[in-house]
């Protein structure tokens, strides 16, 4: 009886979770969206206002350099 009960329970859950499943993906999608966002703007914020210009010229250089050795591997 109890085992009939739990797969009842868990078909209803997978009903549910169907029938909802585009709310439920349309809300990661948005909070994934948002995330990626936020990270976005607070980079630029610490880029722009935090780094001095050495700071950013060196961090270009370290880039520059990384991609020239990595090609020649």
């Amino acid at each position: 009886m109890k085992k009939i009960l739990l797969y009842i329970f868990i078909a209803i859950a997978v009903v549910g979770l169907v029938f909802n499943l585009d709310m439920v993906l349309n809300m990661i999608l948005s909070s994934l969206i948002f995330i990626l966002v936020l990270g976005a703007v607070l980079y630029a914020v610490y880029y722009f206002f935090i780094l001095t210009p050495s700071q950013r010229q060196y961090r270009r250089a370290v880039r520059k350099s990384k991609r020239k050795y990595k090609k020649r591997k």
